[in-house]
């Protein structure tokens, strides 16, 4: 995951109030309440206020964070405690909820699907923005999933806002923006015939239309 994106997620969680600590124990689960935490952005350093006069952390035993914002969970298991502080780095991995309302359609790995994308469209018949054509591996009508080249990284890490212009060759009438919302490194192989493909999760302003989604879902 992009060291952008794992702030991104940290920051938005850092004013919710629903963020906790817990340890498996061999009585259960032990779970600590998060009062706060701090981001040390030249070290990238994590720390994590508790109350230490009612939980106690165990720092032989791994730490798993769960943070309000999208069910976010990562695992540190390299921490130092102190009386009611948690230290460590930041992670390198959050697994978080894709924001999904709708069931989302997943392509097989030999359907060759793929979503046209610009950053920005023409005014005035002058052309703004460079279009890219990119896989898509599954969709929803709010959303889609794509496997992206690691030539393409940059792209995606400058342009976080996009124009969904055509669907296959199915060019739509009104392009739809669309947020990238994740950059992933963990791809499933299955999809990715490549070594170096990353996932990326688009949300969408609008909804698809909904002859050509159904199109799109066509073999």
């Amino acid at each position: 995951m992009e060291y952008r994106e794992i702030l991104r997620i940290l920051q938005k969680s850092s004013s919710l109030q629903d963020n906790l600590l817990w340890q498996s124990l061999s009585v259960g689960k032990n779970i600590v309440k998060i009062h706060h935490f701090e981001i040390d952005f030249v070290s990238r350093g994590l720390q994590i206020f508790f109350d230490g006069t009612k939980s106690r952390i165990d720092p032989k035993l791994p730490l798993f964070v769960k943070l309000d914002y999208r069910s976010s969970i990562f695992k540190i298991t390299d921490f130092q405690v102190l009386n009611n502080v948690v230290t460590s780095l930041l992670p390198t991995e959050i697994k978080a909820l894709e924001m999904r309302s709708n069931p989302r359609h997943k392509f097989k790995e030999d359907q060759e699907k793929f979503v046209s994308l610009k950053p920005s469209l023409s005014t005035m018949g002058k052309d703004l923005g460079n279009e890219i054509q990119v896989k898509v591996f599954d969709v929803s009508p709010y959303g889609l999933g794509l496997l992206i080249s690691e030539q393409n990284r940059s792209y995606m890490k400058n342009n976080r806002i996009l124009w969904i212009t055509k669907l296959q060759n199915l060019e739509l009438q009104y392009p739809i923006l669309a947020e990238v919302v994740y950059i992933s490194n963990e791809v499933d192989h299955k999809y990715s015939k490549k070594t170096k493909e990353l996932k990326v999760g688009l949300k969408l302003s609008g909804v698809l239309p909904p002859r050509i989604y159904q199109d799109f879902l066509k073999n």
